[in-house]
């Protein structure tokens, strides 16, 4: 005997009437649907009645959720239905429900008499079941593909079109899956070249969107929008729009801007090389000559790649003996040997215009390969007799870490005089560009500053616990934080990284390295060597990027003392004055935000204590920037290196500690 239809209360009846006789004037429109036939219901039905409260449940706890997004479950079996709403991520509270009304004409219409129903709007999704679809979150096996505009197509260089919107899909994931609680994200990639279309225009943004429910976790959704960009090549008909849609999670591009939020990601695209005078262009019609002429070809390239095969042998056999010693005990764990000559065209030899800086070893040039990928050729000095020990040291380590908040090495070239790391280009340098430049620093917005915080420790976290190798950096610095397009932290130079036993807290050495100002006193002085040393160098690091200063300058105290970052800040933390040291150019007038900038100077001080056993581990300060702050943390103490202006580190803190900002580095085999 079916269940009794369920009883709906005044407010619910209500709700039901506004959704099936009001045509809302919002500007939704179906993206597309699916009925999926394997089972129907009747149209006096409990089920249908069930589907009725369900819409109406759904709608009124969506649109007046924080994150748009809504789950329910009406009834019982074998008449009970499950349902799910989604809001875009830039849809209001009355745009979110403005356009789940519009969803009975579809359920009701198009899809009548149907027990699993999935409707896909620009706005919002919304879909119910007579199975518990909500008791597998992520499942990206129901999928919709829409070109949004098939009759504009990219007539040029489609493939580099569609790859740049890869690239922006990723990079918006990566935002949405890690840093928004409503896992949306949109952003622009912009293309200097451009794009010519159909309709004669030339376009030069990309926009583009993603989207999961909010209660995926965040490796659930990278996993389900991963499917989903992984789709994009094989279905790219040329269409300036496409949008692929799954309950769990979506993703749409467009060459127009389609969405109302700010972008949270915005792309440049590599400039392209041209191609030289007389290069081969492809034509349908020079493939069509004779087999004669092609026999004659046939035969030239033959002998041709003969030669070069054996060349290239000779050679790679010449090349590998030079560099087994490294090679070798780099475990061919993926990086790549680099030809000099290579690196010389992608960098115009090494030209002025294309240096992006000089350390302690060398200089590190801007360059572009072949295939049009951006990178940065890290160039030991001729000169240095230490810098080959140097880069064998950060081969060796690098190449066996991967993280998202760690640079990316992408090989090495040694040949003669030359030494030689390739990494991946950072398109925004070094923190220390941006956070030290008066004209740049507004730029770094409390958002972008917190986001690089948590990346910078969520990349020495895995130094310190999660990589298969535990290692100290010993050198974690704002010239040493690299910027991506996003804004995104990467930890560089692993030069004077040392590998760390597991099983030990505290080892000594007998030779310091380091930087002047982020170098831990028991370290500087006595040489004991801990992971707490790189907490101490991110507790400096903290204070930098809150107050926007080198921790090397000069303030004046309340006593009219001359003191440095660390004393000035805890003098106003004494006073209760803390705010008075954040950078002028940050907005803290909203609570969270002041919380939140309060947080980071209570945690920063904890990091610079004297004693190594007060500050927390690297974990605990993850933990701490997660949680709220309300002044529960541990009180601080007095900073290590309080002292002022005029004191005189002893011999012991200064040997072997940089004065000029640069490293110095200990190369013995580690």
């Amino acid at each position: 005997m079916a269940a009794a239809p369920c009883t709906l209360n005044m407010a619910a009846v209500l709700l039901l009437l506004l959704l099936f006789s009001v045509h809302w004037p919002g500007r939704s429109h179906a993206f597309n649907y699916l009925c999926n036939n394997g089972s129907s219901y009747a149209l006096n039905s409990t089920y249908r009645s069930n589907v009725v409260a369900l819409l109406g449940s759904l709608s009124a706890n969506a649109s007046s959720s924080t994150v748009g997004f809504a789950t329910a479950t009406l009834g019982h079996a074998p008449d009970q239905t499950w349902g799910l709403a989604l809001c875009r991520g830039d849809v209001n509270g009355s745009g979110c429900a403005s356009c789940l009304a519009l969803a009975p004409d579809m359920a009701f219409g198009n899809c009548r008499g149907v027990r699993d129903v999935s409707i896909y709007y620009d706005r919002c999704l919304l879909r119910y079941s007579d199975t518990d679809f909500l008791a597998s979150p992520g499942d990206a096996a129901e999928l919709v593909r829409y070109g949004t505009n098939l009759q504009v197509k990219v007539t040029a260089d489609p493939g580099r079109f569609v790859g740049l919107a890869a690239d922006l899909v990723a990079a918006l994931s990566a935002w949405a899956a890690r840093n928004s609680t409503k896992r949306y994200a949109a952003g622009v990639v912009t293309s200097a070249k451009g794009f010519t279309t159909t309709d004669s225009n030339l376009v030069h943004n990309i926009y583009g969107l993603v989207q999961c429910t909010p209660n995926l976790a965040p490796e659930a959704c990278l996993a389900c929008l991963g499917r989903l960009k992984d789709e994009m090549p094989a279905v790219f008909n040329g269409s300036t729009g496409l949008q692929f849609n799954a309950v769990w999670c979506n993703l749409r591009f467009e060459v127009y801007l389609f969405y109302d939020s700010s972008p949270v990601v915005k792309l440049v695209a590599p400039t392209l090389t041209p191609a030289p005078p007389g290069a081969a262009v492809h034509d349908d019609a020079k493939r069509t000559r004779g087999t004669g002429y092609a026999a004659t070809v046939v035969a030239i390239v033959l002998g041709i790649l003969v030669v070069l095969l054996l060349s290239t042998f000779m050679i790679y056999v010449w090349r590998k003996a030079q560099v087994k010693r490294y090679a070798e005990e780099a475990d061919d764990s993926g990086s790549l040997l680099f030809d000099l000559e290579t690196l010389r065209r992608a960098t115009a030899n090494f030209a002025e215009e294309n240096k992006l800086g000089h350390g302690g070893f060398g200089a590190v040039y801007k360059g572009l390969l072949p295939d049009g990928r951006q990178i940065a050729v890290k160039r030991l000095d001729k000169a240095s007799g230490q810098g080959l020990k140097e880069l064998r040291n950060e081969l060796l380590l690098v190449a066996k870490l991967r993280h998202n908040n760690l640079a990316k090495l992408l090989g090495v070239c040694l040949m003669g005089q030359e030494k030689l790391l390739v990494y991946e280009y950072m398109l925004n340098r070094s923190l220390d560009t941006f956070l030290f430049v008066p004209e740049k620093r507004p730029l770094l917005d409390w958002e972008t500053r917190y986001r690089i915080l948590y990346g910078t420790a969520r990349g020495q976290l895995y130094l310190h616990e999660d990589s298969q190798i535990r290692i100290v950096h010993r050198d974690l610095k704002a010239s040493n934080i690299l910027l991506d397009a996003d804004m995104n932290p990467k930890i560089s130079d692993f030069g004077l990284a040392r590998l760390f036993s597991a099983d030990k807290t505290t080892t000594i050495t007998s030779q310091v390295v380091g930087t002047l100002g982020y170098v831990a006193p028991e370290y500087a002085v006595l040489g004991q060597l801990s992971v707490k040393l790189d907490v101490y160098s991110l507790g400096v690091l903290i204070l930098e990027i809150v107050t926007g200063r080198k921790n090397t300058d000069m303030f004046e105290s309340a006593s009219g003392e001359s003191i440095i970052l660390l004393s000035y800040v805890w003098d106003h933390w004494v006073r209760g004055t803390a705010l008075e040291a954040v950078d002028p150019f940050l907005d803290c007038q909203s609570p969270e935000t002041e919380s939140e900038v309060m947080k980071c100077i209570h945690l920063g001080l904890l990091c610079v204590q004297e004693n190594p056993a007060d500050r927390p581990t690297m974990l605990d300060v993850l933990v701490m920037l997660h949680g709220q702050w309300s002044g529960g943390f541990a009180a601080p103490s007095k900073p290590a290196f309080h002292f002022a202006y005029g004191e005189t580190m002893s011999s012991d803190e200064r040997r072997n500690v940089s004065l000029n900002g640069m490293s110095v580095s200990e190369f013995q085999p580690r």
